[in-house]
């Protein structure tokens, strides 16, 4: 058994970990992948956009920026590196999820759950845009993410 946090994030996504391991090797990895990315996509425009559909849109980013803090506070596995009205920058120092994805042998899953950020987060916000230099599914040590709402 490894530490709470991987076995929270494979509890999570045990369920895709099995289907994605089937369609790759059913349809092949180049089709199974394009699907796969694609219900991603799907399920993070709604997973992302959903806790804040009833606010109003000059609340919301606002909003998604606490939310980043108090998960930052409660979970430790990122922290927040900047900040102001109209961005905020967090670097994560692990991806449980991708070391799921890697233990079970499909990494590259991890990256097209990844890939949907940069649509996803324009449910939350049209003007909310997404800037990475770093990723660990592509192989880096960590993770950066910056959510920049433009004018």
């Amino acid at each position: 058994m490894k530490d709470p946090v991987y076995e929270k994030a494979k509890n999570e996504i045990k369920l895709a970990v099995y289907f994605a391991k089937e369609m790759i090797a059913v349809l092949g990895e180049e089709k199974a992948l394009d699907i796969i990315g694609k219900a991603y996509q799907n399920y993070s425009n709604d997973h992302f956009s959903e806790p804040y559909l009833e606010i109003p849109m000059e609340e919301r980013f606002p909003k998604f920026k606490e939310s980043l803090k108090s998960d930052s506070e409660n979970n430790k596995i990122f922290n927040i590196v900047e900040e102001s009205d109209t961005h905020i920058k967090v670097k994560f120092n692990r991806c449980p999820t991708y070391e799921v994805y890697k233990d079970y042998g499909i990494p590259e899953v991890c990256k097209k759950y990844c890939d949907t950020d940069f649509e996803a987060f324009k449910k939350v916000h049209p003007n909310l845009k997404v800037v990475r230099e770093h990723e660990i599914a592509y192989g880096d040590t960590y993770c950066d993410h910056c959510w920049v709402l433009e004018e």
